[in-house]
């Protein structure tokens, strides 16, 4: 995920046949609803061998200091008359902590370190959340809607999920894939999963809905990369591909940890809030099999609310519990309640 702002045919036929396979890419029924197909097995998997350590060692050696490349090129046009846009370069410093460290669960903090007025100032970023054999996923559905999607055992067999959560916490996608590692490479690539617009598009361009594609994370010498072979879906109904994508985000370790007074600062001072921010996500997740986010409430985004409140009450849930004025699990729960749309909406998303 960059800053506030891969492969022949065949392969890409295996990958996404719904979206190739149809004349004149009329995608229509044909290709939802979506059902997950069991990952084809690899090297000693065949012989039925899991390798949860191994692969939970590969997630954990993401944690560091980054420097950070952003690169993403649309590669084809699929639709007449649309031209490709230009290409997206962007660069940040990033911190990435570990949350939390379990046999099956590993969740990992970016942290973006900005410079203001010559003084390096950290500010909360991205998070993924890695599980193990996870049997329920939260997909991303077209119009702002997610649901949670039921995997059986045989298809989360070896697997591990990657929850990707916005700058505030929401939800973002979900997929699940297998870790691999052969050849000297260690590397783990996604189903097809549903994404939505990123950062750098959503609050520039409205003229497709979702981004439909495969992740792909690998360690590297000098850090790990996040590739992305994505098609930009326009939903309605006759859903339709614009074009097709490339992204690559180049992680690339730093010496030292020049930044590690300040960012150990700023997450003492905050990581209360957001841990409460987290607990107050997951209620939702669990009380809604499927929701529907509002884009603004008051004019504002959903991550200005959250971080003006983090900036007023970051010493955790509690904080205001002694005036009598709401606290702060209280505030969290009233603004995450106004975020989300009537029942009713989320009843007419168009997702896969």
């Amino acid at each position: 995920m960059p800053p506030s702002r891969s492969a022949s045919r065949s392969r890409d036929r295996k990958r996404l046949p719904c979206w190739l396979a149809l004349p004149a890419l009329a995608l229509g029924l044909a290709c939802a609803p979506r059902h997950l197909t069991p990952l084809e097995p690899s090297g000693d998997t065949q012989a039925g061998a899991c390798h949860p350590e191994q692969d939970r060692a590969a997630i954990l050696q993401m944690a560091g200091t980054y420097r950070v490349e952003f690169a993403f090129d649309e590669t084809v046009s699929l639709q007449e008359g649309y031209s490709l846009k230009s290409p997206y370069r962007a660069s940040a410093t990033e911190v990435v902590r570990v949350l939390e460290d379990t046999p099956h669960k590993v969740s990992l903090q970016h942290l973006l370190v900005m410079e203001r007025d010559g003084q390096r100032s950290p500010l909360k970023h991205w998070r993924q959340d890695w599980t193990f054999e996870d049997t329920e996923l939260l997909e991303f559905r077209g119009r702002r809607t997610w649901e949670r999607h039921a995997l059986p055992p045989s298809e989360s067999r070896c697997t591990w999920s990657q929850a990707v959560f916005e700058v505030d916490d929401g939800p973002r996608y979900e997929g699940s894939g297998r870790w691999t590692h052969e050849r000297g490479l260690s590397a783990w690539e996604s189903r097809e999963t549903w994404r939505p617009l990123p950062r750098r598009e959503y609050t520039k361009r409205s003229d497709y809905d979702a981004l439909v594609g495969t992740n792909r994370h690998a360690l590297t010498p000098t850090g790990w990369v996040h590739e992305q072979d994505s098609l930009k879906l326009v939903l309605g109904p006759t859903p339709h591909a614009l074009a097709r994508e490339r992204g690559v985000n180049l992680y690339t370790r730093q010496p030292g940890d020049g930044t590690a007074p300040e960012v150990s600062a700023y997450w003492t001072r905050t990581q209360d809030y957001w841990r409460e921010v987290r607990e107050q996500w997951r209620a939702l997740f669990q009380e809604h099999a499927r929701f529907t986010l509002k884009d603004r409430v008051g004019g504002k985004p959903r991550h200005d609310h959250l971080f003006g409140l983090s900036e007023a009450s970051p010493q955790g849930p509690n904080e205001g519990a002694t005036d009598g004025a709401p606290t702060t699990r209280q505030r969290l729960r009233t603004i995450l309640t106004r975020f989300l749309e009537p029942e009713a909406d989320t009843k007419a998303g168009h997702g896969p």
